[in-house]
């Protein structure tokens, strides 16, 4: 797959869980593509994405589920 950031072919799509929204209304998407470029480092959400999660962050009270989800918190040892 080409990049859309440095145009280089070797672009692959990988599927990551996205935080969406603010607050209490903040959700979970699970198996979100992401285009990640070995050339270059770069990932990114392609536009079709992008207007999913949209999609999906004005409708989120039809589309989610409640789950325990056990969270830690990243402390940076700098």
């Amino acid at each position: 797959m080409k990049c859309d950031i440095c145009g280089k072919n070797g672009a692959k799509v990988r599927r990551l869980t996205q935080t969406v929204g603010r607050g209490s209304s903040s959700f979970l998407v699970r198996n979100v593509p992401v285009v990640s470029c070995l050339s270059c480092g770069e990932s990114y959400l392609t536009a079709e994405t992008l207007k999913e999660l949209e999609r999906m962050r004005l409708h989120w009270r039809e589309l989610t589920k409640q789950e325990k989800v056990p969270v830690a918190t990243f402390v940076d040892t700098a």
